[in-house]
């Protein structure tokens, strides 16, 4: 006795719930679409006598004509179909856009890998150029003594030209390696290396410190709090406190302390000239947020 099928048998639960009508398929969807494919064809399997169904033939359908109606073959085939046309179909152009996403994904990574490495690239190009500076501060101020001897100038300051080079050159080179600390609260009996290590640890650092000390003379019943200097081992590793720096506002007992590069009194001047042009900006026109960047004054909308 022939079986009797129907349309929702297969595609009831597809129907149902719209799958591939938008072009949308998720992980469920897809189960969906494998439950129904796979009762057909074991239905197909079994009404033909196949043991599979890449055994299925269109000579498979005939061999048991007094079993398979015309009813059936038409079920089966709307149902192949509705599915390849609604499911299959859809999932293989999402594939294929996949595809290409991956592509376009594997072309961004190619593209920011050079983009680092481009970046190592300036990093290295910024090295040479301080060294750069450095050689020519020197090579300035010798042909500056060359110059006063070519002019037969008895009393010429050669000497305190390479002097005062050389100690420009070592004071630029011994800044750079300097942090100082603003706010950090002064007791009468401290332990300074102690207190800027649990500082540089609410950083994450762990850098190795040396000649760390109060500036400036103490003075009895003053309530101004001296910074504090100390010296790491590298420019790279004052820039790394640097960039953290900004963490201490969320710190508790932190908040007022501040954390500045130390720099040569040429710089000093540089950047007490900035902050002043920095207040007279805010103070004409507040409202911008006016600050420093790169040793230049930008503003942005406040917000």
């Amino acid at each position: 006795m022939a079986a009797v099928y129907k349309v929702e048998k297969y595609l009831d639960d597809i129907e149902s719930t719209g799958i591939g009508e938008d072009g949308v398929f998720c992980e469920d969807y897809v189960k969906q679409v494998q439950t129904a494919s796979s009762m057909l064809f074991r239905d197909m399997c079994q009404m033909t006598g196949c043991k599979n169904s890449l055994d299925l033939t269109p000579q498979s359908f005939y061999s048991k004509p007094s079993t398979i109606t015309k009813a059936q073959l038409t079920e089966w085939l709307y149902s192949a179909i509705f599915l390849l046309d609604r499911c299959s179909i859809p999932l293989m152009q999402m594939a294929v856009d996949l595809k290409s996403d991956i592509d376009t994904m594997k072309d961004e990574k190619i593209t920011d890998q050079k983009t680092i490495i481009d970046l190592q690239n300036k990093l290295l190009e910024k090295k040479d150029e301080e060294i750069s500076a450095v050689q020519k501060t020197v090579e300035t101020e010798l042909k500056s003594y060359s110059s006063v001897l070519q002019q037969s100038c008895a009393t010429a300051l050669a000497p305190k030209k390479i002097v005062s080079a050389v100690k420009k050159v070592s004071q630029d080179e011994n800044c750079s390696q300097n942090v100082i600390v603003f706010g950090l609260p002064e007791e009468d009996t401290e332990n300074v290396d102690s207190k800027v290590s649990k500082l540089l640890e609410h950083l994450e650092e762990k850098p190795v410190v040396t000649d760390c000390r109060r500036i400036g003379q103490a003075k009895p019943g003053s309530v101004l709090v001296r910074p504090v200097r100390f010296r790491v081992k590298s420019s790279d590793i004052v820039y790394q406190i640097l960039r953290k720096a900004r963490r201490l506002k969320g710190v508790d007992g932190y908040q007022s302390v501040f954390i500045s590069p130390d720099r040569n009194q040429e710089e000093r001047i540089s950047r007490k000239k900035l902050v002043d042009e920095l207040k007279e900006k805010r103070q004409k026109d507040p409202s911008l947020r006016y600050f420093i960047r790169r040793g230049e004054i930008v503003s942005a909308e406040k917000g």
